[in-house]
């Protein structure tokens, strides 16, 4: 009878415990099948047709991209034209100085529209990037410290979140109203007789994209030192559970052998999870910042136009156009490098 009543509590005990693991199981599986559901593709789509999946990600093709810039600035090299060729037939008579006024007006009235729909169109990507890894990040940290990096996922949850959304945050509230002010200080020193106004908002622009190159290095430079950190603390932490274990006669040779079957799927997973999140952002990062270079493509011919045509002040308004164009693309290009910086430290360094 004892026997029997012992059995009968261990098998009792043993479906209790099964029950309680599938819980558990199943409550770390939501929120990944959660992530898994919110993808753009789905695995099997990737798995039939690699590459064209791949390509469909893209928003726009750059012969596209080339188009839709070339009928937005039609108008504005149209303008350009005809008052270069004003200017010439006016010489340097008292009229030409009031059609460069009226030339750099134009083209300020003509191009802050479309900058202005630029600086918006960025702004969306970034919010999208962000929501992206808020539900990324955590994802990534979960696989990272099941594979036996603690630190790493710490950090990549920490620092590395923070630092992206802290970007993504300041670009998608202060871009537009920072932009409107600086392209209506430029308009009016553009019209300013004073050179020393509009040279003074292309060096402010200037100054700008140092600095955020400066701060691009800066914050990959303390990733890097992060990583390595986070590196020796996981490789320690790592050792000193395989050297318990191993202590285990028979038992603990087992948990070890087991441990490196799993934490050698894990390293896999996390390879595969941080290439999926580079493609993914990539392909929306290469078509936003190759039409920020277009915009800036054509807004470099507009200011050769105009300074061809005798046209100083449009000229000059023009430059300071570009900078700021040119700052939105630092913006953009410090976000993604490092997004990709992190990504790549976390996959390439450590193992547990």
């Amino acid at each position: 009878m004892k026997k029997c009543s012992l059995i009968i509590c261990v098998v009792i005990l043993s479906i209790l415990c099964s029950k309680t693991a599938l819980k558990a199981t199943a409550a770390e599986v939501a929120p990944w099948q959660t992530y898994l559901e919110k993808a753009p593709v789905q695995a099997e789509q990737f798995a039939a047709d690699p590459l064209g999946t791949l390509l469909r990600l893209f928003a726009a093709e750059p012969v596209q991209l080339l188009r839709d810039a070339l009928q937005q600035y039609a108008a504005i090299l149209l303008f350009l034209s005809l008052a270069a060729g004003l200017a010439f037939l006016l010489q340097d008579t008292a009229d030409k100085a009031l059609l460069e006024l009226a030339a750099a007006g134009g083209c300020g009235v003509l191009l802050w529209q479309e900058l202005d729909k630029l600086a918006a169109a960025l702004c969306t990507r970034m919010a999208g990037w962000k929501s992206y890894l808020l539900g990324f990040l955590p994802v990534y940290s979960g696989v990272l410290a099941t594979g036996g990096e603690w630190n790493a996922g710490a950090a990549a949850n920490g620092f590395l979140l923070t630092v992206l959304c802290f970007i993504a945050q300041v670009v998608t509230l202060w871009l537009q109203p920072l932009l409107r002010s600086y392209l209506a200080i430029s308009m009016a020193c553009g019209i300013s007789s004073r050179k020393s106004l509009s040279e003074g908002c292309t060096l402010t622009g200037r100054l700008l994209r140092q600095a955020i190159g400066w701060a691009g290095k800066a914050f990959a430079a303390l990733m890097s030192i992060q990583r390595v950190v986070t590196v020796q603390l996981d490789r320690s932490t790592s050792r000193l559970g395989q050297l318990l274990t191993g202590s285990v006669p028979i038992v603990g040779q087992a948990l070890s052998s087991a441990a490196d079957a799993v934490l050698a799927g894990m390293q896999l997973l996390k390879s595969t999870l941080g290439i999926a999140a580079l493609l993914s952002v990539g392909a929306e990062f290469v078509p936003l910042y190759l039409g920020l270079l277009v915009h800036l493509f054509f807004l470099s011919c507009c200011s050769w136009l105009a300074g061809i045509g005798g046209l100083e002040h449009c000229h000059k308004l023009l430059q300071c156009f570009a900078e700021a164009v040119r700052c939105m693309a630092a913006v953009t290009a410090l976000f993604f490098m490092l997004f990709v910086v992190g990504i790549v430290l976390l996959m390439l360094t450590g193992g547990g």
